[in-house]
């Protein structure tokens, strides 16, 4: 099973860095996720998390995950940076038997609850 996390931070439209400049300002992310086991893929203001664990350690993999998003958080306000904690969105993805043994599993960041979903929208492909 794998727990797939879309960040998203706020960076302006009008920002003076572009693509590539973000993505080396950002690299410290990367390192953030790498410390908690998660794996981690960026492109221009969207960070996906991912992390794969067996269904009975879903909560496990959750609370590992909170962990580094929170830490990401940090690093990203003191970096001027901000989580949009509003357009995460989080799925597991894995075979229905082992799925149903997860349960409804949410994640608190920023204020904000969000659930698991049966699909999510990542670079304009469909996951579900």
């Amino acid at each position: 099973m794998h727990a797939y996390t879309l960040l998203r931070s706020n960076v302006p439209q009008e920002s003076v860095l572009g693509p590539q400049l973000f993505l080396l300002y950002t690299a410290d992310v990367a390192t953030i996720a790498h410390g908690y086991s998660v794996s981690v893929h960026c492109y221009a203001d969207d960070t996906q998390l991912n992390a794969s664990c067996s269904a009975v350690d879903g909560l496990t993999t959750t609370t590992q995950l909170l962990r580094c998003i929170d830490d990401i958080d940090c690093w990203m306000s003191s970096n001027r940076l901000k989580l949009n904690a509003d357009k995460i969105q989080f799925i597991w993805l894995g075979p229905a038997l082992q799925l149903d043994k997860v349960g409804d599993v949410r994640l608190r960041v920023g204020g904000v609850d969000i659930s698991s979903l049966d699909h999510v929208c990542d670079l304009g492909v469909m996951l579900d």
